[in-house]
C-alpha cells in the first residue's frame, strides 16, 4: 500500500482537470439528449397507459434539469479540491517555478480551444436547446479559462509558498 506522503500532485493535474471538464460537459449534454428521446417515447407510445409512466417521466425531467448539473459541479469541485490538497503534499524546488508557469500558460491556451470546441458542439440545433437548459454546465465551460487560471495560480501559490517553511513545520 502506498503511503499518502508518497502520493504527490503534479503540474499536469490541471490538464487532467481540463480534459475531465470538457469530457463530462459533452457527455452530459449527450446523455440528456438521449434521456429526452427516451422520455418522449414513454410519453407518446402505448407505454404511457400505465400508472408508472407519469412517475418515470417526472424522474427523467428531474434528472435532466437538476441532477446532471449538480453532479457536474460537484464532481469538478471535488477535483479542484483534490488538486489543491495534492498541492499541499508536494515539495518542489524553486527552479521549477518557470516550468510551472510555462505549463500553466499552455494549459490556459489549450482550455481556450477546448472551450470553443464545446461551444461549437452546442451550436448544433438539437444540442443548443439542451445546453440552454443547463446553465451550470454552460457557465462553467464559458468560464473555463478563468477557472483554469484561478485553480492553477492558486495551486502554484500553494506549492511554492512552502519553499521558505521548514520541512517539519514550525517549532512554535
Amino acid at each position: 500500500m502506498i503511503k499518502l506522503k508518497e502520493k504527490q500532485g503534479d503540474v499536469t493535474d490541471i490538464f487532467l482537470f481540463i480534459i475531465v471538464a470538457i469530457f463530462l460537459a459533452i457527455s452530459f449534454i449527450v446523455v440528456i439528449f438521449v434521456n429526452n428521446q427516451i422520455k418522449d417515447v414513454i410519453q407518446n407510445t402505448a407505454l404511457n397507459e400505465s400508472d408508472a409512466s407519469a412517475v418515470i417521466v417526472e424522474r427523467f425531467t428531474s434528472i435532466n434539469e437538476q441532477t446532471v448539473q449538480r453532479g457536474y459541479v460537484l464532481f469538478l469541485s471535488i477535483l479542484i479540491i483534490g488538486m489543491l490538497v495534492s498541492a499541499f503534499l508536494v515539495r518542489m524546488h524553486p527552479a521549477f517555478l518557470f516550468l510551472y508557469i510555462i505549463t500553466l500558460g499552455f494549459a490556459i491556451f489549450v482550455s481556450v480551444y477546448l472551450s470553443n470546441m464545446f461551444y461549437a458542439f452546442i451550436q448544433v440545433e438539437e444540442m443548443a436547446l439542451i445546453a440552454s437548459q443547463q446553465p451550470m454546465i454552460t457557465y462553467f465551460m464559458k468560464n473555463l479559462v478563468k477557472i483554469v487560471l484561478a485553480v492553477g495560480g492558486l495551486s502554484m501559490i500553494i506549492v511554492f509558498s512552502k519553499i521558505f517553511s521548514p520541512p517539519g513545520g514550525s517549532d512554535v
